[in-house]
Parts: C-alpha cells; sequence; structure tokens
C-alpha cells in the first residue's frame, strides 16, 4: 500500500459517506483521496477496483453538493462495458449518459442533463467547445491518462485546457511510466502542473542523460522522481483486495518451417527478402524487427499492402494444443490483423467456436462478444488484436491467454495479460507466449521484466548488426 500526502492544501472539509457491504478496504482509502484533493492519480493495479473508487467518490462529493455532474474521458472500449455498467449495477440513482456516435448525436446526448457523462479520448476534440459551456460539470475523471504521455499533441492540449478550470480532476492509470521515465510530463502538465516544470525539455533534462545524439538514458532514481510528480497519489496492488488463484507464464518454442527459416534469415541479414513475387522490405530499425516478428508468426505485409502467408505448422499445432488443454475459455492474441485473420481461419476449420475483434470491429459489436463470452457459454475464444481488449475488461471466464507472437508495448503486453487476472477469476492461470526465434524470446524476456521495449530496440537492432558481422 502506498498513499502519498496531499498536493493542495485546498482540500474537501470532512464528509461522512457510507460505503456499501461489497466495497474494498483499498476503494474506500482510494475513494477517501480523492475526496479530500480537488486533483489527484490512483495508480493501483489492473483489477483493484479503481472505476468504483471515482463513482464512490463522486457520490461522496455529489450528496454535500460540493459536485454537480461528472465526465469520465476513458478508452473506447470501458465506455460502455466498464463506466456505464458500473453506473447501472452499482449506482442506479445516478443517470448516465454515453457521448459517442456522430457530433451531432454527441450533442444531442449532451442535452440531456444526467449525473454521469462518458466520452471517449479523442471524443473531447469533438465536443470541446460544448463541455467547455458547461460549467455545472465540475468534476473529471481521466481514466487511463497515461495515454497523454505526449504533452505536446493536440489531444493532451485540449485536455489540459478543459481541465484548468474544474474543480476536481482526477487519473487513472495502473502505467504512469509505460514507455519512459518522461511520460508523466504529459498528464502531470494537465491534472497538477505545479509538480512539473512548465517544458517538457527542463523535465527531460531533470531525469534523463543524452548519451548520443538520439539517444537518452534515465538517471539514477529516475523512475521515483517521475512518480513522485504524480501527487497526491494512491497505490495498490492486487493482491491487497483479494487472494487469486496462481498465475503461470511459460514460453512454448515452436520451430520455424524450413520456409519461414529461410526468409527469416534473408531478412536478418540483408533487411530485405522475397518471397514469391512479393518484395518485403523494411527502412529502419523498428521496421526491420516488426517485419522479423511477422516472418516468424507466417504472416508477412508486403510493400504493396498484401498479406503473405508462410508455412507455419508448428505454431499453429502449438496453439491448437494450448486451446485443447483447457476446459475454460481463451484469449489469443495476435499483434497483427493478417495474423488474427489467419487463426480465424484456423480456429473455423478445426470447428472451434470463436469471435474476433480488431480494431475494425465496432464498439457495438465489441461489447456484444464481451458479454456473451464472459456471461454465456458461447465462444470458447476470443481471438483479437491486443491493442483492442487492453483496457477496463473482466474477462475471467477464459484461464488462459495465448500469445502468436510479442508484442513490442509494455504497456499492452501488461494490460492484456490482466484481462483474466482478475478479482471472480476461480482457476488458476495461464499465460503462454509462443515464439520460435530468439529475437522473440529475447522480447518476452523484456516484456517479463518490465522493461519498455521501445528503448531496447536500438539495443536488439545492435545485436542483429554484430550477428550479420560475425558472419
Amino acid at each position: 500500500m502506498n498513499v502519498h500526502a496531499p498536493w493542495s492544501p485546498d482540500r474537501s472539509p470532512g464528509i461522512t459517506y457510507k460505503f456499501p457491504p461489497s466495497a474494498f478496504l483499498v476503494q474506500k482509502l482510494t475513494a477517501a483521496l480523492f475526496i479530500e484533493n480537488l486533483r489527484g492519480y490512483c495508480l493501483s493495479e489492473l483489477g483493484t477496483g479503481k472505476t468504483r473508487s471515482i463513482l464512490f467518490a463522486f457520490d461522496a462529493l455529489r450528496r454535500v453538493s460540493r459536485v454537480q455532474r461528472l465526465l469520465v474521458i476513458c478508452p473506447l472500449t470501458a465506455m460502455k462495458r466498464t463506466w456505464w455498467r458500473e453506473v447501472k449495477r452499482e449506482f442506479p440513482w445516478l443517470t448516465v449518459s454515453i457521448l459517442h456516435g456522430t457530433k451531432k448525436q454527441r450533442e444531442q446526448r449532451l442535452m440531456h442533463k444526467v449525473d454521469v457523462y462518458i466520452i471517449n479520448h479523442d471524443g473531447l476534440g469533438v465536443l470541446y467547445e460544448q463541455l467547455s459551456c458547461r460549467h455545472d460539470i465540475n468534476a473529471v475523471c481521466v481514466d487511463e491518462i497515461a495515454v497523454y504521455r505526449n504533452g505536446r499533441s493536440q489531444r493532451t492540449k485540449t485536455l489540459r485546457d478543459f481541465v484548468q478550470p474544474k474543480l476536481y480532476a482526477w487519473g487513472l492509470t495502473g502505467s504512469p511510466i509505460p514507455r519512459a521515465v518522461t511520460d508523466v510530463w504529459g498528464p502531470c502538465s494537465c491534472l497538477t502542473p505545479n509538480t512539473v516544470p512548465k517544458w517538457f525539455t527542463i523535465f527531460r533534462d531533470q531525469l534523463m542523460l543524452k548519451v548520443s545524439q538520439f539517444k537518452w538514458e534515465p538517471k539514477p532514481h529516475a523512475e521515483e522522481q517521475a512518480v513522485a510528480c504524480m501527487q497526491p497519489s494512491v497505490r495498490f496492488r492486487l493482491d491487497e483486495v483479494t487472494e487469486l488463484p496462481p498465475r503461470v507464464i511459460n514460453y512454448y518454442d515452436a520451430p520455424l518451417s524450413p520456409k519461414q527459416a529461410h526468409v527469416y534469415e534473408s531478412m536478418r541479414k540483408g533487411a530485405l527478402a522475397l518471397v514469391g513475387t512479393e518484395k518485403i522490405d523494411a527502412l529502419n530499425a523498428g521496421a526491420i524487427l516488426s517485419k522479423l516478428l511477422q516472418i516468424a508468426i507466417g504472416y508477412v505485409y508486403t510493400r504493396s499492402g498484401k498479406t503473405v502467408s508462410l508455412p507455419n505448422t508448428p505454431r499453429l499445432q502449438l496453439i491448437l494444443d494450448l486451446i485443447d488443454s483447457t476446459s475454460e475459455k481463451v484469449l489469443l492474441f495476435a499483434p497483427y490483423k493478417s495474423a488474427v485473420a489467419a487463426l480465424s481461419t484456423m480456429l473455423t476449420d478445426n470447428q472451434i467456436d470463436h469471435a474476433v475483434i480488431t480494431g475494425d470491429t465496432p464498439l457495438r459489436k465489441r461489447n456484444e462478444i464481451f458479454n456473451a463470452f464472459q456471461e454465456t457459454s458461447q465462444y470458447k475464444v476470443i481471438c483479437a488484436h491486443p491493442a483492442c481488449m487492453a483496457h477496463s475488461l473482466t474477462l475471467t471466464r477464459a484461464n488462459t491467454t495465448i500469445w502468436a507472437g510479442p508484442v513490442t508495448s509494455l504497456d499492452t503486453f501488461q494490460q492484456a495479460n490482466g484481462r483474466t487476472y482478475r478479482v471472480g477469476q476461480k482457476h488458476k492461470t495461464l499465460i503462454a507466449m509462443v515464439g520460435g526465434t530468439p529475437m522473440e524470446r529475447h522480447i518476452y524476456r523484456l516484456l517479463g521484466r518490465n522493461e519498455a521495449l521501445q528503448k531496447k530496440f536500438l539495443e536488439i537492432m545492435e545485436a542483429i548488426t554484430e550477428d550479420n558481422a560475425s558472419e
């Protein structure tokens, strides 16, 4: 447990609030932090009840007329599945509306006065003028506030301007520094601007050391200094909320087919390979890494935008064996849409009831799939791009998470793995990391050590260069 001191002396007066018997102690303490401070952050781990803590705080402040209405800014997938449902189920006396759809539809929904409005991150820019005029919306919660880590983006500037005059503003994230120690500057510049320098470059120079023209490294204790900027804050671990069944994280090796191995080596050595009549190339280190991962999984995007399939029977058979090894449901993640589509075909061919979710899946359809998966016997497997299922979802009907190949985002990896390891899980859970190359094993190791891969790209590519030079 970690509760930091208040950020501002301008605190709310003592408020008596009767929590329901179902409330966890950590939810009560988190709500108290938000009740007592005009600004604050919850940095607790996945599954610790951050959503309900915010609603407890808002309800308490509303009852004593400290606030009127709450605007929740959250990921698209969390609007109905998490926030709307939580209000409806646990706070039925509060009215709620989702501000989504066309601009006209959003404006019409905003005209109806309710207690809680819910909007997605980019939706704030769509309704910025209309929301800025609503002075009765004097409390704001920014869910997954780490997405505003780029303090110079228009999205962050919009949030900064919108939040400034609001009486209460709270930020939620379980990953405050998903890519670099400087990630906190954007969120803090919006919610608690007095905890960070006005200019990003000053903040960067305080926490980072420039070691080459394009490379920066964090100074000693930089992480502690970065998180300390998010004040006041509270952080709880999941094991402080409940005792969950064991979770096992294993790596499973699937050898490349001869064709895959040939193309992989060609790309690794020369960053250029030919598959049939389609040319595959990579122009920079990140692109080369991506191409190597595509080849290892077995589905490669070409320069023309087509997808070339490579024989990958060992990987597909291993994934099928992992699915068949559990009587519970399964989440199957692949980092590329082409791989998701191909895996879906494989599941169909093997008569495995499943649903597919990618960025092309409409929000309504996603919610229908999530509800059916969690609440009914429908769907043995959800086959998805992990970025589409990374936030606020509870999918504890599954006890196995299979990665057909690694992602290069630590935040996405952690969030996606958290869908099954949450309050309500009754079974031992497995995270199965499938790979077949040294590159994949290296990436999984970095993810397992909670290291941001973005900081390791150059090192990975330097290792590839050294291998090439030695041959």
